[in-house]
């Protein structure tokens, strides 16, 4: 069979372009901020072999590609791999990808904290880009205009002594682990 005239096509070949081709539209949003597809799946059969024989659920990608969409993100990678992602409604994808984008943050200098309740939200009331406030968020940059730096809101700190180490959960329930020992 022609690759191009399988149902899996059109989806494997979107994942590609916007991963790894920097003319794609939607690459500004994957590609260069380091999200990529695993090297197995760089060949499209075996894609389809993982999509048909390996993914639990894979077999719904077949449906409406407007009803179910493969998703990276619930298992937290920026890998496309069989390992990260899972079959998800289109629903839960774009409800997902909204709770990501309205991570609380919080700007700050040495005399105060503000707190916002999203990267937007700091852009509205500050009257600053928000390309601004997520490089400085991303690189810890202090923005030139306000003097502020950025960081994301962390609602609960648990400390492990036994391990060691520490757990951060932000809002959305995003977790990171943090070791502290030697």
């Amino acid at each position: 069979m022609n690759k191009k005239a399988h149902a899996q096509y059109g989806r494997w070949h979107e994942m590609m372009g916007r991963c790894h081709n920097p003319n794609h539209k939607l690459y500004k949003y994957y590609g260069a901020k380091g999200i990529t597809v695993h090297e197995r799946w760089h060949d499209f059969w075996n894609f389809v072999e993982d999509i048909d024989s390996h993914l639990f659920n894979g077999h719904l990608l077949y449906q409406s590609r407007l009803e179910w969409q493969l998703d990276k993100d619930i298992k937290g990678g920026n890998i496309y791999s069989l390992e990260n992602c899972t079959v998800v409604t289109a629903e839960k994808n774009r409800r997902e990808a909204y709770e990501k984008q309205q991570r609380k943050i919080i700007a700050y200098d040495d005399t105060k904290e503000i707190e916002f309740k999203s990267v937007s939200d700091a852009s509205r009331k500050l009257n600053i880009g928000r390309n601004g406030i997520q490089y400085c968020l991303k690189n810890g940059w202090q923005n030139k205009s306000t003097g502020l730096r950025f960081k994301y809101k962390i609602d609960e700190i648990s400390v492990d002594l036994q391990s060691n180490s520490v757990l951060l959960t932000q809002q959305n329930n995003e977790c990171v682990h943090v070791s502290t020992s030697a």
